[in-house]
């Protein structure tokens, strides 16, 4: 029972006060159970091709994944390792959802190097796309990682470059592999 909550003609009026449920957790989309593919330990070596960005070379990185509390987010670390001339050596946290919403994955990470890359993702089959934009030298350029699983504990990955969208330079190619 209340004695009312003070307002003005409320004094002294007795009220009775309903039980309420309390509310169920929200719960994650089912697709963001697909996200769990990436989470452990894995190590990725490749090579990144000559190009309008440098003379290339050798890349590779460390990454430990888990889940967020709440099993919505993914999120994980990369050490990694780069040509001098594309910014060296340094590490990168990132985060790995589903906006159900828009119907589409989000990546967002940030690196040691200043970097903020945010990338849509989508997955048919066992082919996961990651899309996003950058700006090369004043020039907006559109970006591209493909990975294809390969098995439980394996995949292949490459990452294209374009200025228009339509016609695409491979930046870097590359496989993982869980640890």
């Amino acid at each position: 029972m209340d004695v009312g909550d003070g307002r003005e003609g409320d004094q002294g009026k007795v009220t009775a006060k309903r039980k309420t449920t309390p509310a169920l957790p929200p719960q994650p989309a089912p697709e963001v159970k697909k996200l769990g593919y990436f989470v452990g330990k894995w190590t990725t070596e490749g090579a990144i091709a000559q190009g309008p960005w440098g003379a290339g070379g050798k890349f590779g990185w460390t990454e430990t994944t888990k889940w967020m509390r709440g099993k919505f987010f993914v999120i994980g670390h990369w050490d990694f390792q780069m040509p001098a001339e594309m910014g060296g050596d340094g590490e990168e946290i990132f985060i790995m959802g589903y906006d159900a919403r828009r119907k589409v994955y989000t990546f967002d990470a940030f690196s040691s190097q200043g970097l903020h890359q945010i990338s849509k993702g989508q997955v048919r089959g066992d082919l996961w796309t990651w899309t996003s934009q950058a700006e090369n030298g004043g020039q907006v350029v559109q970006k591209k990682m493909t990975m294809k699983i390969l098995s439980p504990k394996g995949y292949t990955l490459k990452f294209e470059w374009s200025a228009d969208g339509t016609e695409w330079m491979t930046f870097m190619e590359g496989k993982a592999k869980k640890k």
